[in-house]
């Protein structure tokens, strides 16, 4: 505990009748105080307008009140992989500015630079990145929080985000309304995202005894109605958009002459939180979706660490925590 607004501990001592030690015992709710001294003195804490200097008290502990942020490589072009990055490292700054951290930026290829960071935990976002400085913070005792990867050997969590979950619901949602031929369309990419859902997919076909339509979409989108209407002449009767691109293929859709949901029932993955653009396109136009929230992990995991410890130190045995995600119904899906 330290200084806030000009009161300190010995004001609190002084009003209460007590010494800063029993002070800050009740204030961090530690030692043996009788539980009614340790309330009092709370009161006359808050009324004094006395707030706790979380970095001062750091410093005492050892901690250093940063994040450490793994962030790989993106110079092989794909602008998705990239974005989805900037959007993790924005909600991560968002999220520890507001638990009173700073985030520090490590390369996923450099764990040399992770003895010199001083965080207090490091937060691996893609599981595709380079492990080499997860193996280091292992070594060092470092509490590793990860999306879609269970961390062996070291304190922390593992957050999934839910995509495969979605993916299962979406499925399960087109058969139940009557669909038995279901294509999926996936981006072209390496993003892990892409293969836990085209993954799911695969999984389900195969316990249903189901063939599998897989269709590949590039980046620019460029083949996107071709793929489209090949899935349609492979015989689908339901396409599950993974790529995202609802709105657009309803579009397309209704300018031909199938007709939906009779000819061919639609279902799109939507990352976009409920009321921005995209997943206010999709319920303008009726398109069943799934939305999913990665962009919650970085709440999610102050909020799990709080809760499991009552600190933002992890127990040794590393936690999994589930992103949510809900299935919007619309008027593509019967």
């Amino acid at each position: 505990m330290s200084e806030a607004r000009g009161v300190t501990l010995k004001d609190i001592a002084l009003r209460a009748g007590v010494s800063t030690a029993a002070i800050s015992q009740a204030l961090n709710d530690r030692g043996s105080l009788r539980p009614e001294t340790r309330e009092r003195i709370k009161l006359i804490a808050a009324e004094l307008g006395y707030t706790p200097n979380k970095h001062a008290a750091a410093l005492r502990s050892g901690r250093t009140m940063s994040v450490g942020f793994v962030m790989g490589d993106t110079t092989d072009g794909d602008a998705r992989r990239a974005l989805q990055r900037t959007r993790q490292l924005n909600a991560l700054v968002r999220a520890s500015a507001a638990h009173g951290f700073t985030v520090t930026v490590l390369p996923d290829a450099r764990p040399d630079l992770l003895p010199g960071a001083q965080v207090d935990l490091l937060y691996f976002p893609d599981p595709a990145d380079d492990r080499a400085v997860l193996r280091e913070a292992a070594a060092r005792g470092i509490p590793v929080v990860a999306n879609d990867l269970y961390i062996a050997g070291a304190p922390g969590l593992s957050i999934r985000t839910g995509y495969d979950a979605a993916v299962r619901a979406g499925l399960a949602h087109l058969e139940s309304a009557g669909a038995e031929r279901i294509g999926f369309l996936v981006d072209e990419s390496e993003v892990p995202r892409d293969q836990i859902g085209e993954s799911a997919y695969l999984a389900w076909s195969a316990v249903r005894g189901r063939t599998p339509l897989v269709a590949r979409v590039d980046p620019g989108r460029r083949r996107l109605a071709r793929e489209v209407r090949d899935l349609l002449e492979r015989g689908a009767d339901a396409v599950f958009a993974f790529c995202e691109e609802g709105p657009e293929i309803y579009l397309q859709l209704e300018a031909t002459t199938a007709v939906i949901p009779r000819d061919l029932q639609l279902v799109a993955l939507c990352t976009s939180e409920p009321g921005t653009r995209d997943c206010a396109l999709n319920e303008r136009l009726g398109v069943t979706h799934v939305c999913v929230h990665p962009e919650r992990a970085a709440d999610a995991m102050f909020a799990a660490i709080e809760s499991l410890t009552g600190t933002l130190v992890p127990r040794d045995v590393p936690q999994v925590i589930d992103l949510p995600w809900e299935l919007v119904r619309g008027s593509t899906t019967r």
